[in-house]
């Protein structure tokens, strides 16, 4: 089975042709009824919208084939003489930028075009739909990680409400680009979690109560999200229709600049969840999973509120940093959007937080010398900005009148994410590595 991956024409093509097992689809059937035409020598395809908020059209060598179909649905099958086109993918506004791909259609096959955002592009995906029913009693489960920013994924299917602690996944290490996989499972329900590979406490999608029927093909598709981490589901029933589970969450952590010189405890709640405490000398704590869209959340240090807190929307998909700096005393607090997706290939992404210095210049940062970051502010963060992968680099911390400050790190690891966080008035620069 062929599945071909096309990008936007903004952001540079993207093709990946990748070989499917036997039973997988990852773009199935998305509607019970087929093509309208008798003529059984024509191809059959549909467009199924899996972005999160845009109406697409569809333009076949220039003509128009599907027109403005809502995000979260799809289209019907249209009919459509064999051979090569080019596929255009526009949507409504403009907003996310248009794909242009050229594809094959088979005589006598059936397909699906997956579009799907990512980052403000359109991303595209093309399935030949022809799978073979499972014996009676049993449906296919297919996947495929369409994200490039998650990483790779651990993927459990599991009966309704059961844990997945101690337990080996159903599909393991599904890397984007790969292969698909496919498992053959008795009829029945199920929930299905995405989690980060070996680490089936870091929770990235949830599909609860998910049917598998008797001889279904069900294929599940991850793509991205804002912050990078969480994915976004779509099922595909070959011979039936399609199930939009989006993320419903978001991620936050808390970081402390308070002074080292106190044993201060910082924790935070993000719609009524509790983040893990940061501590003044431990300043950072790990992402967690919060209520996605919340407005609402705390801060408290060594249990006592702050008072004052910037209005703040955690929005679904996107991670989030929650920074307490100033002093116990009068605390401040910043909240940050963080971008944990994928860097361009061959680079790693920096980004300066200012939680110590509140100085007329703010902070500057210097990788090997050429500048990343410039006249931050007390209390905020720079833009990222792409680096060479190098296992030795020299950062350098300036702040204006002050002698500056270098720390020699390895920023080894292609297509990773970091942030410097200056928390003290020594300057002294924390490397947190975000993905």
């Amino acid at each position: 089975m062929l599945f071909e991956t096309e990008g936007s024409s903004q952001g540079g093509s993207l093709i990946r042709i990748l070989k499917m097992l036997a039973l997988v689809a990852i773009a199935a059937i998305l509607a019970a009824c087929g093509s309208s035409n008798n003529n059984s020598s024509n191809a059959s395809m549909r467009l199924v919208n899996a972005t999160g908020s845009a109406s697409l059209s569809v333009t076949l060598n220039g003509n128009t084939q599907f027109s403005s179909v809502p995000a979260g649905n799809a289209s019907k099958y249209a009919s459509i003489s064999p051979g090569t086109y080019t596929i255009t993918v526009t949507s409504a506004g403009g907003t996310p930028t248009s794909s242009t791909t050229t594809f094959g259609l088979g005589s006598a096959q059936t397909f699906s075009l997956l579009a799907y955002d990512r980052d403000g592009a359109l991303f595209t995906s093309l399935v030949t739909e022809n799978e073979v029913a499972p014996p009676t009693g049993y449906g296919v489960l297919g996947l495929a990680n369409l994200s490039p920013d998650s990483g790779p994924l651990d993927v459990f299917v599991v009966a309704p409400g059961a844990s997945i602690t101690g337990l080996a996944p159903t599909f393991q290490n599904v890397q984007n680009g790969a292969a698909a996989a496919s498992t053959t499972l008795a009829t029945g329900t199920y929930d299905i979690v995405a989690t980060a590979v070996g680490n089936s406490r870091d929770v990235r999608f949830t599909a609860s109560s998910q049917p598998i029927a008797n001889q279904q093909i069900v294929s599940l598709g991850l793509t991205s999200t804002p912050g990078g981490a969480l994915v976004n589901g779509v099922f595909l029933v070959q011979a039936g229709g399609v199930r939009f589970v989006p993320a419903t969450n978001a991620r936050a952590r808390v970081v402390s600049a308070l002074p080292t010189s106190g044993s201060y405890q910082v924790v935070a709640t993000v719609g009524g969840t509790a983040l893990p405490a940061a501590f003044a000398g431990l300043p950072t704590s790990s992402y967690a999973l919060v209520p996605g869209g919340a407005t609402t959340y705390t801060v408290t240090i060594s249990g006592t509120a702050v008072a004052t807190l910037p209005a703040t929307t955690f929005g679904t998909g996107g991670d989030f940093t929650i920074l307490v700096y100033g002093t116990a005393a009068s605390p401040n607090v910043s909240v940050f959007t963080d971008n944990n997706q994928t860097p361009v290939a061959g680079e790693v992404n920096l980004r300066l937080v200012n939680g110590a210095v509140n100085a007329s210049g703010g902070l500057s940062l210097y990788d090997n010398g050429v500048q990343v970051a410039s006249s931050i502010a007390y209390g905020a963060a720079s833009a990222y900005s792409g680096v060479s992968v190098a296992s030795s680099t020299v950062l350098e911390v300036i702040e204006v009148g002050v002698t500056p400050v270098t720390a020699n790190v390895a920023l080894a690891t292609p297509e990773a994410v970091y942030t410097i966080f200056v928390i003290d008035s020594t300057l002294t620069p924390y490397l947190v590595r975000d993905r």
